[in-house]
């Protein structure tokens, strides 16, 4: 037999083993579909003996997700079988297989963590089109994690996901308009934000309906509509969501686009909660604590609020610290205790937590006095937009006392506040403008600004204006 007949028939061979193996494939995929999962796996075995790509990638399916193989395996040690195939079908070309290699690389299931690795196989997948290592890429480059210009992390996100949107996939797509809506990577276009939204929402995407939620509720890009947001947010709620679950839940215990239902606002806050949504949490516990459709219970509240803090929400810290600090629902008052959970919401950015570290420190309360201190956490509240430590971080400024004095630093943060209404801080303004501390004496700006206080009430602005006229 010449050279030329040897390879026609090891060609045809070959085209007999794919054809075969194609088939058993089909028929695998049928009895999978009909979760007849052990009948499945002999098939793609037979099949994965001619090198199957589709057939050692759907054994590896089998395994990493424990169908059909509970007899042959524990969970624990499923991990190694499917990194395993999963490699083999990677190699023969297989682009989902190729991403979940990568995925095994990333969390070190059946393999040792690799990210070189990991990278390598979601690039070779992305260059077969599979969307869900594109995904994965813009996920990482947004985590500065692979880049190749650090410089540039945020754009190559934006690439990926435009690249995955632009195939049709609604994550890709949510992608791109988490980008749009944050201009990151992408010039800020809250309507191309909305544009690719609804592309994916049309494909039930929940995290896109939560958006389309959120810009009907605060009126970004669209005109605000509150039915309308509450509509979207129980889209995404109903998909599992555990924002929009929350959200839902606000809804109902506000009775805002919704009427008032406290049965149902916790339904959904103990839904949110189940998917471990620091909000819900947080939420729940504040219901407990004052007793608003549920049995007051201060110990539940803790609790909580400390599953709250757990996931990071400084809000519930800061509330755990006032139950302390004040004995709520008879709790004994621990001044230490509460202390130590107002410094802990402090450094994860609670405003309120920071003022009243301020407050302690400025006034010696429980806590040796320290007038530095005290400046430092009321001027972080003040740059997370708390108004009364504006105004507070602006007369210390003003009077040089745990900062160096700066009448124009002063002067910035008291009107800072002003902008926000608030009463001391409008009255302050006036005082400035009438003296020329910190800024050029203007009457009739001082007059504005005492009448603003006044129409809020402030005695002191009122006498202002008398002694002005």
């Amino acid at each position: 037999m010449d050279e030329k007949k040897r390879m026609a028939d090891k060609i045809l061979k070959d085209v007999e083993k794919s054809d075969k193996a194609a088939a058993l494939c089909a028929e695998a995929k049928k009895l999978y579909a009909e979760k007849k999962f052990k009948e499945a796996i002999k098939i793609w075995r037979t099949a994965a003996e001619s090198k199957s790509a589709e057939a050692l990638y759907m054994l590896g399916i089998c395994y990493n997700y424990y169908l059909g193989v509970e007899d042959e395996v524990s969970k624990e040690e499923c991990g190694a079988a499917a990194s395993g195939y999963f490699l083999k079908a990677a190699e023969l070309g297989h682009a989902e297989a190729q991403c979940f290699t990568a995925l095994c690389y990333n969390y070190g299931i059946g393999v040792e963590k690799d990210q070189e690795k990991m990278l390598y196989w979601f690039n070779k997948s992305a260059e077969q089109n599979c969307t869900r290592a594109m995904n994965n890429l813009a996920y990482f480059a947004d985590n500065g994690i692979g880049v190749k210009n650090p410089d540039k992390q945020y754009e190559e996100s934006f690439a990926w996901y435009k690249r995955s949107a632009d195939l049709g996939d609604a994550i890709g797509q949510t992608g791109v308009g988490d980008c749009y809506f944050d201009g990151k990577g992408v010039k800020k276009d809250i309507q191309e934000a909305l544009k690719w939204y609804r592309l994916a929402a049309e494909q039930g995407n929940a995290d896109a309906l939560f958006g389309l939620g959120y810009c009907y509720d605060y009126g970004l890009g669209v005109h605000r509509n509150i039915t309308q947001a509450f509509e979207y947010y129980k889209k995404a709620a109903m998909l599992n969501h555990g924002k929009a679950q929350c959200y839902i839940g606000y809804f109902y215990e506000s009775g805002e686009g919704v009427a008032r239902n406290l049965s149902e606002a916790i339904t959904w806050y103990e839904r949110s909660a189940a998917n471990n949504y620091f909000q819900a949490f947080c939420n729940l516990g504040c219901l407990y604590e004052q007793g608003v459709g549920v049995k007051r219970d201060i110990h539940k509240a803790l609790e909580m609020y400390e599953r709250a803090g757990e996931l990071g929400c400084a809000m519930a810290l800061s509330n755990i610290a006032k139950v302390y600090e004040f004995g709520k629902g008879g709790v004994k008052t621990d001044m230490n205790l509460a202390m130590e959970y107002y410094e802990k919401a402090a450094r994860e950015g609670d405003e309120e937590a920071q003022f009243n570290l301020g407050q302690h420190y400025l006034k010696g309360d429980c806590v040796e006095q320290n007038e530095e201190l005290a400046a430092y956490w009321f001027l972080q509240a003040a740059e997370n937009g708390d108004s009364d430590a504006q105004c507070k971080i602006g007369t210390l400024y003003m009077q040089g006392i745990g900062v160096e004095e700066d009448e124009e630093k002063g002067f910035q943060w008291i009107h800072e506040a002003a902008l926000q209404e608030d009463v001391d801080a409008l009255y302050l303004t006036g005082l400035c403008y009438q003296e020329g501390m910190g800024v050029e004496a203007d009457l009739d700006e001082a007059r504005d600004w005492y009448e603003r206080a006044a129409e809020l009430g402030d005695k002191r602005s009122k006498k202002a204006l008398k002694k002005l006229k």
